[in-house]
């Protein structure tokens, strides 16, 4: 039971750092003042509680504290990730977009000094934990509910 709450889990993340996330959500969450970073991350966070509370619902597991547990812990490595990514990137921008890193992946990069690897790796490190972060909270989550 535990590995399909996992495996709902995981199809409320993919839903939303994927199908409903926006590259203005993106930058805010990156944003200069506190506040407007803070309420970005907030919101983009909700999204991802309201498909884990949806999904953990149907399998009739505890979905408000699964939900609850996705919108803390969420919005903490968010938070976390866009701190490094301001410090190393540059506040108000993304440092790899979806759309740039797919033209990488398929050789028709147009950036080729920024796409290279030597300045890719920092980010890639950054992605790695990031998503490893998520994974591992929602696995904790899928435990308790």
């Amino acid at each position: 039971m535990t590995l399909n709450a996992f495996f709902f889990l995981l199809v409320s993340h993919v839903l939303g750092d994927a199908i409903f996330t926006s590259y203005r959500l993106a930058v805010l969450k990156r944003s200069q003042r506190l506040s407007d970073q803070v309420l970005a991350i907030i919101c983009h966070s909700s999204v991802h509680a309201l498909f884990a509370g949806l999904l953990l619902l149907i399998l009739g597991r505890l979905w408000l504290k699964g939900a609850l547990l996705v919108l803390v812990l969420h919005s903490g490595i968010d938070f976390l990730r866009c701190r490094v990514e301001m410090r190393l990137f540059g506040p108000g921008r993304i440092h790899v977009k979806r759309s740039e890193l797919i033209a990488w992946i398929s050789g028709k990069s147009g950036d080729q000094g920024k796409m290279s690897m030597s300045n890719l790796w920092p980010w890639f490190v950054i992605h790695l934990m990031d998503q490893g972060a998520h994974l591992g909270s929602l696995y904790g989550i899928a435990l308790i509910v």
